[in-house]
């Protein structure tokens, strides 16, 4: 019977009826308090409706459910993160890409959290097993060639960069982190060159990121 209501949860977060979906994820673990995945899935219901201290708790269920579920531990660590437990998001993460090294989400999270604590040689580990795999995602090459700068590894860094770019060309900020780039190098045309490129962007999209 909780097949059901799982089901049934399915199609109402495709339709991004929360309401409907939660009130299905009670009834499934209800129908069966065993179910990691259906207590995973109550907690990305509860954490979409901001219901966080629920959604941790159901998360943490899930993990002790089944522990070898990355996306479970996942799911935990952004619920700490959203609880402002920077300390418990990062065992949550480390925990995910533990059961599941592919998880290339769980990377990028961990790559942020270390980037933030200073510690630039672990996020750039970090940010390029992110994209190592998924290599579509822009924002954790930007974010590799930050770390990549702040080790020096200049060259490295821009490569990175316009990996970024060309995925996503309007991304202003990776502009922005090559006027960096440029100006480390004392190419003081290519870096005004850049900064007005992303100035031009920043100001059409209304944001820097």
């Amino acid at each position: 019977m909780s097949a059901f209501y799982l089901e049934a949860a399915r199609r109402h977060v495709q339709a991004r009826d929360w309401n409907a979906a939660f009130a299905a994820c009670e009834r499934a673990v209800a129908q069966s308090p065993g179910d990691a995945r259906a207590w995973y899935l109550k907690g990305t219901v509860e954490l979409a409706l901001q219901r966080v201290g629920d959604a941790r708790s159901s998360a943490e269920r899930a993990a002790s459910l089944d522990p070898a579920d990355g996306r479970a531990w996942l799911l935990l660590g952004d619920t700490a993160l959203e609880a402002g437990d920077r300390e418990g998001a990062l065992r949550a993460f480390e925990r995910s890409v533990q059961a599941s090294p592919g998880q290339a989400a769980a990377w990028a999270r961990l790559g942020t959290l270390r980037f933030e604590a200073r510690d630039p040689g672990a996020a750039e580990e970090a940010f390029a097993r992110s994209v190592q795999f998924d290599a579509g995602q822009p924002r954790a090459w930007n974010n590799l060639a930050l770390a990549r700068l702040e080790l020096g590894k200049v060259d490295e860094a821009e490569a990175a960069l316009k990996r970024a770019l060309a995925l996503r060309p309007d991304y202003a900020l990776a502009f922005r982190n090559l006027a960096r780039v440029a100006a480390l190098r004392g190419r003081e045309d290519d870096r005004k060159a850049y900064e007005a490129v992303a100035a031009r962007l920043a100001s059409m999209s209304g944001a820097s990121s």
